[in-house]
């Protein structure tokens, strides 16, 4: 499935198709929410499709079916075993045994990485020996929000496909023709600023009943900030959340009050304000790495140095 801020990309790819100059390996960037699967599913299935007609899938033929079904032959989606865990090598060298079959349906084989990033160091290496002796007739498509942690020596080698969000009018009538809870601009924006313009991000938000969790956000950190709140108790219900939305939110929070602060000039101190934005900034960091982090503590951490305010020496900062 294409969405419409995709076009552009698509009849670049389309267009690289029909005169036969496909790379070998390409890789979709872009925030979170903007469909970069969805794409990659698109151009695999092209490129597997038996009729392939114009550069557009057929739907009917053998392979099209098999590639709905999701037991196309020919090709393979490289995932994390679990959500949030490392890809490992073990299924980058079981990808390269299969890349040296013939395919048995299509005339191509295609495989998607997803997230790319979560490649380890080792799985990372034995990629790159494919990359650099690419099989005839195959095209590897990496996906990633975060291409800036891959090696430059896979960069490199990948055709690079930026996907940015669309024009702010556009993403607020797809979401009202998409969701029926999407009714009013004015509810849509402060979501779209959160999910950084990603309208598919915006559409899980308005389907999980975020806005009601938002508003138990807030309140969570107004009693954070009067220092009325237990962090161990707060902690077990915000693992529940997203944290990386749940830090993203906090961070356009705290944003907010500082301009409102140098808006009205006013005499009240933001120095606490910036102190926590930065313990924000930091938060958001570890919770974006690949490292295995202790979620609870990060948590408790962050809500002990919102509390005190001396955020300067806590652990969060200085990790």
């Amino acid at each position: 499935m294409l969405y419409p801020w995709q076009e552009s990309q698509w009849q670049n790819i389309r267009q690289q198709m029909k005169q036969q100059r496909l790379p070998h390996a390409l890789i979709l960037t872009g925030a979170s929410g903007l469909g970069k699967l969805s794409l990659a599913n698109h151009i695999a299935a092209t490129v597997l499709c038996e009729s392939n007609q114009n550069q557009e899938i057929c739907g009917r033929c053998h392979s099209c079916q098999l590639f709905i079904a999701g037991s196309h032959p020919d090709h393979n989606l490289i995932q994390p075993e679990e959500a949030g865990k490392q890809i490992k090598i073990e299924q980058i060298r079981q990808l390269k045994d299969k890349q040296e079959l013939t395919p048995t349906v299509a005339k191509w084989k295609t495989v998607i990485i997803s997230p790319a990033e979560n490649m380890n160091i080792n799985a990372n290496n034995s990629l790159l020996k494919l990359l650099e002796e690419p099989q005839k007739n195959t095209v590897l498509i990496l996906i990633s929000a975060k291409p800036e942690q891959l090696p430059i020596t896979i960069l490199s080698r990948c055709q690079k496909v930026s996907l940015s969000p669309p024009p702010k009018e556009n993403a607020i009538h797809w979401l009202q023709q998409q969701s029926a809870v999407a009714k009013q601009a004015d509810d849509i924006l402060p979501l779209l600023k959160l999910a950084k313009g990603a309208p598919l991000a915006v559409l899980n938000m308005l389907e999980t009943d975020l806005i009601n969790k938002l508003q138990q956000l807030d309140d969570d950190f107004e009693s954070l900030l009067q220092g009325q709140a237990n962090p161990v108790l707060l902690a077990k219900d915000w693992l529940h959340y997203d944290l990386l939305m749940v830090f993203n939110y906090l961070q356009h929070n705290i944003k907010t009050r500082i301009l409102k602060i140098q808006e009205q000039d006013s005499n009240c101190d933001s120095a606490q304000y910036w102190t926590i934005y930065d313990c924000i900034i930091a938060t958001i960091k570890l919770i974006s790495s690949s490292n295995n982090i202790n979620k609870t503590l990060l948590i408790e951490q962050f809500m002990v140095s919102v509390i005190k305010r001396d955020l300067n020496k806590t652990s969060v900062l200085n990790r």
